[in-house]
């Protein structure tokens, strides 16, 4: 851990769930992102679901990022031609994380081998906001945040809040 965190400040986050298929019933990995944030004791400020859609969901990650610390989206951050969500927020980020996405990749390829270059997972910096787009596979976005997001979130806050 490193020494410059905010231990007293407890992050709130959201949760963005990008899917042409998802609705409240069946959205999984947003159901499991908000399990995981109780029980860690944050709060979850909002939860929505957007279709596959650039320009929706730029749209929808300006307003939810004016509510919470830290947005989590998943889903949308494959290869086919309606995977869009990395490409939409990078183009509203101020700084891409790329080092996010290598500690992804090392985790899911120990859990999926070769196939975690099929899915992406990057995060952004966005009005001072930290964006982190996951995997729409709940096991997927699980990884991502209790392996490495809620890990550094006292740090990405300390160095956000300066």
């Amino acid at each position: 851990m490193h020494d410059h965190i905010s231990p007293g400040d407890k992050a709130t986050f959201s949760i963005l769930t990008c899917s042409s298929t998802r609705v409240p019933e069946n959205d999984e990995s947003g159901k499991t992102l908000q399990d995981i944030l109780y029980d860690g004791g944050f709060q979850v400020a909002d939860k929505k679901i957007v279709k596959d859609d650039f320009t929706e969901i730029v749209s929808v990650v300006r307003k939810m990022i004016e509510s919470c610390d830290i947005l989590l989206i998943t889903g949308g951050t494959g290869i086919t031609k309606y995977d869009v969500t990395i490409e939409a927020v990078r183009s509203i980020s101020e700084k891409e994380m790329t080092g996010f996405m290598v500690q992804f990749q090392i985790l899911s390829s120990k859990e999926v081998g070769t196939a975690a270059m099929l899915s992406g997972a990057s995060g952004f910096i966005v009005e001072r906001k930290a964006v982190f787009c996951l995997p729409g596979s709940p096991k997927a976005a699980s990884l991502g945040l209790k392996g490495i997001i809620i890990p550094e979130t006292p740090h990405i806050i300390h160095e956000l809040r300066r």
